[in-house]
Order: C-alpha cells, then structure tokens, then sequence
C-alpha cells in the first residue's frame, strides 16, 4: 500500500468501505436512486470519451464503472483507498474477456501524487460523494 492513508477520516473511510466490500453491492446494487446517478454520470462522461480512453478513476468501489467502461473498449486505471474494495474488482474482473483493460491501484484521492501507474490519462472518472471522506471536506484537493 502506498503511503495514501494521510489522515484518520481517510482512515476510517478505509475501514468502513473495506468492511462493505463483500456486500457492498448486494447492499446498493440495485438501489434506484444509485443507478439513476450511476446512469446520469455514465451518459454524461460519454459526451466525452471517444475511441479506446484512457480513464482513471477515483474511488472505484467494487468496480461497477470500471466494469461498464471496459466494456466499452476503454481502459481504466481504478484506485479505491479501501484495498478489500479493489479485491472486489478483481473477482469482477475474471468474469470478463477484457480484464486486461483494467488495471488497479490503492491510492486515496488526496495522495495521486504517490500513484505508481503515471502514464497519461485522457480522462478523469472522480466519485462525487469523496470529499466526505476527507480531513477538510470543504477544501479542494
């Protein structure tokens, strides 16, 4: 793990997410409200996005945007402060044909500057509610 875990929100946040990762989805996978974001975020990012991306994306959870965007030919660099989250995207990962498309790293949100992946990105796929989960949620990162 690199040294991302910089304050005891983001510890926590670690914790809480990483001891939801085995349910998580079971949990919020078919919640409407999420879906219709996820469907909102996915249809927004698309105006975007073109040809084989190039995307890394900021606190990945268990995958599921990861998944969608591999899908479609891009490749994702997936980071998620909580490591048992990213395992999750892992499983994800071995029931596809392009799991090659998707790479993973721990790494908080407000630490990018300790990524070991550091090849250019075309575009950047942030969760919004992460700001919660920070020592100074009102400031930028």
């Amino acid at each position: 793990m690199n040294q991302s875990l910089a304050n005891s929100n983001e510890q926590a946040a670690a914790l809480a997410f990483g001891s939801q990762a085995p349910v998580f989805d079971r949990l919020y996978g078919n919640d409407t409200i999420i879906a219709y974001k996820r469907m909102r975020v996915r249809m927004h990012m698309e105006q975007f996005i073109n040809g084989r991306s190039q995307l890394l994306e900021l606190n990945a959870g268990t995958g599921e945007d990861a998944i969608y965007f591999a899908s479609k030919g891009h490749s994702i660099h997936a980071t998620d402060i909580a490591q048992p989250m990213l395992d999750q995207l892992q499983e994800k990962k071995k029931q596809t044909t392009w799991a090659d498309r998707i790479s993973t790293e721990q790494c908080s949100f407000t630490a990018l500057d300790t990524l070991q992946q550091r090849h250019p990105h075309d575009h950047l796929h942030p969760k919004s509610a992460a700001p919660n989960c920070t020592q100074h949620p009102d400031q930028p990162t």
